[in-house]
């Protein structure tokens, strides 16, 4: 009879034999650094064996300038090259039993060879990675002007609604890290922040599908972290950026990044500004259908024209001391400070289906939310032991203040159904969060190619909400008790992980094991209602390469993930869309946990090709309910039973000719939701599909432009069906003073073809949804660049997770 061994019996092996498996090479390692002592990024190192320079092995530097790799005792050649700049060569390295440290290659400008190694060393548009898909947004003509939400949008892959809620190949539970820090307590207000924070600050997006037990377990779709631009240059220097963009409505911004590098500090000091001003209609059609008497079977009707404008400001202000090349000390605080308007007119009629008028209302939904959230970060760096060994630390604290005014009047008309008469409310939401991280790491390389990570993270989160609703009765404002909601939430979670890492010639394995104990207060204070929670769960990862040559690999990964609900979602308050549609949260809410599994093959650095699969239990998803007799609408958030999406992701790279550089993105994927709401069957389920191509084309003497377009098929989402859309985007860039001054044109969305549809039948309503959005745009962008170009230590931060859950800004 066939035995199968067990999959933790393969994992436990795996684990505790593969670093026996060679003891026969050595780790070498060194630094390249440029004329000023500045690590260079990128640099091509060649080592090859004396009597054999055939055998070469091709490696390059990380963002310190470093390089590592493992050799057979011998002697070996060595050749350095970076363009731009002189090779440099040296013929006799011994390399011995022990581990080797080359010290420091320094390279030498090449005036002649500069100006074809700053067109020729660009990085692609979209780059594919065994664990990551990273967009290079800072080389892309179409992104100035745009804001973050817009760039997400654009990645492949990824998809974004009118409300901000993101999912990435298909799935829910995005989480979004900023340089490593997630911001935000919902999704839709991190929407807010996102829109208000300009692409001209962003230099990549790196999509991890599945990310290692290093990361928080927190993301059952992966983790999307966006990169912000660092000045990187010796002396004083920095960037100049403005846009004016127009749609239906006016568009601009500017800012200032400004860096000072002196010795061994570093200061930074960034200041962005972005006024966005949009303009949106939305149809809204529901259909009550009557059990039993088709008669009274209705149809409501609303339109609605909607002004947003969204004015925002983002401030960084940075130190960091080298004390010397193995300890480093740094310190940060960002703050984000904005309002946003969302200023809506339309009507509400409601209809029997022979066609007479039961009710006709007028609205005017006037809604403002301001936020300032600032946050500090300390950080260290230090290096151990001859090998390297490395201890970083990092401390975060975050202050997050929003409030949300809202103010609905209904002006209903006289129908032979209905008397005149006027509703009038109002709602206050001010809200306040607390976050303290503190965050510590260890990596320890065992012997050549084997690593050890160890690390502890702890973080304490306090946020209250006090939502006050009031009636206008008879000229006197009167409390809602209905509606009004004082809510207070505490959590702590604190975690722990071990990360085993091992390279040898054609194999990488790396596992890891994580655990985290959660302990949540939800406490309601206006019905004297307290949930407490406690948990305490084990999150494994496992990633296994095969690389038989520098061509082809090929890569399996699972993770354990959780997706826990965020403070929004557990407060009950009820959030006013309009009089007849309103928003509330779910304090029974439980968190999900996912089983990802991705099979990835790898061919050069032109085509990856995924195969994945994710099982959710516990899965939460958007809910309605519907009051036909009320003409009533609830939207809320609910667990259902599970949720399951397999698929299949290729990216492929292309140069049709030598000018044109093309990456496309084919992903496809079946959403599968099984469960019941409110004793209603939820079996939702279709296979859907993304397509993106990005072409970029170089011209010569600065000039160059590139052309996007995407498609989305329909696809389910919960109890929702969604509509497929479309659009093409077109730009062209030139560059001027010797590449230090950059003009932009572009126009997103040249059709306007940009739309939402969702579609629903819940509790005998169908309902259907049509936003028209101001998604076509064209912009004029100007930047000016200073300073000579170096590079220094990447600032990391601990709060990557908790501040996701933040209201406010990030």
């Amino acid at each position: 009879m066939k035995q199968h061994i067990p999959f933790l019996t393969v994992y436990i092996v795996v684990f505790f034999a593969v670093p026996f498996l060679s003891f026969a090479q050595t780790r070498v390692r060194g630094v390249v650094v440029d004329d000023t002592r500045q690590p260079v990024h990128l640099a091509t190192v060649e080592i090859f064996p004396s009597d054999n320079p055939s055998a070469k092995k091709v490696i390059t530097t990380d963002e310190r300038g470093q390089f590592e790799v493992v050799l057979q005792p011998a002697m070996y050649g060595l050749r350095v090259t970076f363009l731009g700049y002189q090779a440099l060569e040296h013929s006799s390295v011994k390399i011995s039993n022990e581990a080797t440290d080359l010290g420091e290659f320094h390279l030498q400008l090449d005036e002649q060879l500069l100006e074809e190694a700053v067109v020729s060393h660009q990085r692609k548009l979209v780059e594919q990675r065994s664990d990551r898909l990273v967009v290079n947004v800072e080389n892309s003509v179409l992104s100035d002007g745009l804001t973050a939400l817009e760039i997400l949008q654009r990645a492949p892959g990824v998809r974004v609604d009118e409300d901000g809620n993101m999912t990435m190949r298909g799935k829910a539970g995005v989480r979004v890290m900023i340089n490593g820090k997630l911001s935000y307590l919902s999704e839709k207000e991190l929407a807010l922040l996102l829109k208000g924070t300009p692409s001209s600050s962003i230099k990549s997006i790196e999509l991890i599908t599945n990310p290692s037990a290093r990361y928080d377990a927190a993301g059952n779709a992966g983790l999307i972290n966006i990169v912000m631009k660092t000045e990187n240059r010796q002396g004083i220097n920095g960037t100049v950026h403005s846009f004016a963009a127009r749609g239906r409505k006016e568009r601009y911004g500017g800012g200032l990044h400004l860096n000072v590098r002196q010795n061994r500090f570093n200061v930074l000091s960034n200041y962005d500004y972005g006024y966005r001003g949009e303009e949106e209609y939305r149809s809204f059609i529901r259909q009550f259908n009557h059990p039993t008497r088709p008669d009274s079977s209705r149809v409501s009707n609303q339109q609605s024209e909607t002004n947003e404008p969204l004015s925002t400001h983002n401030a960084k202000f940075g130190v960091d001391y080298e004390m010397n090349e193995r300890f480093s000390l740094g310190a940060l605080w960002t703050g984000n400070f904005g309002t946003y308007k969302n200023l809506s007119e339309g009507y509400n009629n409601i209809s029997f289906l022979d066609g007479r008028l039961a009710s006709n209302a007028l609205t005017d939904n006037t809604q403002e939310s301001r936020w300032n959230t600032q946050g500090v970060n300390v950080n260290l760096l230090k290096k151990i032991g001859s090998r390297n060994h490395e201890l970083s630390a990092d401390f975060d604290y975050t202050y997050a203040d929003y409030s949300a005014n809202q103010y609905l009047l209904s002006d209903f008309q006289q129908t032979d159904f209905q008397p005149a008469f006027r509703s009038i409310r109002r709602g206050q939401t001010p809200s306040t969060t607390y976050l303290y991280v503190g965050k510590s790491d260890y990596v320890h390389h065992i012997s050549d190619g084997q690593k050890l990570e160890v690390g502890w993270k702890s973080s304490w989160i306090t946020a209250d909400n006090n939502a006050v609703n009031d009636t206008l009765r008879q000229d006197q404002w009167v409390i809602d008790e209905n509606t009004s909601n004082h809510f207070n939430y505490e959590e702590q979670i604190h975690a722990a992980y071990v990360n085993y890492s091992l390279e040898r010639k054609l194999w990488n394995v790396m596992a890891g094991l994580r655990m985290e104990n959660t302990h949540t207060v939800g406490n309601q204070l206006t019905a004297n209602h307290r949930v407490e929670r406690r948990y305490t769960q084990l999150f494994p990862s496992v990633s296994v390469a095969y690389k038989p040559n520098a061509t082809h690999t090929v890569q399996f990964s699972y993770s354990k993930r959780i997706q826990r609900p965020d403070y929004e979602d557990l407060n009950p308050f009820r959030y006013y869309v309009d009089a007849f549609v309103f928003w509330e949260g779910n304090p029974q809410l439980q968190p999900e946990l996912a089983h990802s599994f991705e099979l990835t093959y790898l061919f050069g650095g032109d085509l990856g090709i995924s195969l994945y699969y994710t099982h959710i239990d516990d899965v939460i998803t958007s809910v309605l309910t519907q009051l036909p007799e009320q003409n009533v609408t609830i939207r809320s958030i609910d667990n259902i039973e599970r949720f399951s999406n397999v698929g299949v992701n290729i990216n492929y790279t292309l140069k049709p000719l030598p000018f044109w550089t093309s990456v496309n993105n084919v992903n496809g994927f079946n959403n599968s939701y099984l469960g019941a709401y409110n004793g209603e069957a939820i079996d939702n389920q279709s296979w859907s599909a993304t397509f993106n191509s990005t072409n970029t084309f170089a011209f010569g003497k600065g000039i160059s432009a590139e052309i996007n377009g995407e498609y989305n098929t329909a696809r389910v989402d919960g109890v929702l069906r969604l509509n497929a859309y479309g659009a093409v985007s077109a730009g062209v860039m030139k560059k001027l003073l010797q590449d230090k001054l950059t003009l932009k044109l572009a126009v997103s969305d040249i059709f306007r073809t940009i739309n939402y549809n969702p579609r629903s039948t819940v509790d005998g309503v169908d309902m259907y949804q049509q936003f028209d959005l101001d998604s076509r745009v064209g912009t004029f962008s100007v930047s000016f660049r200073f300073g000579q170009e170096t590079n220094r230590r990447e600032r990391r931060s601990g709060s990557e997770d908790e501040q996701q859950r933040i209201r406010g800004g990030g």
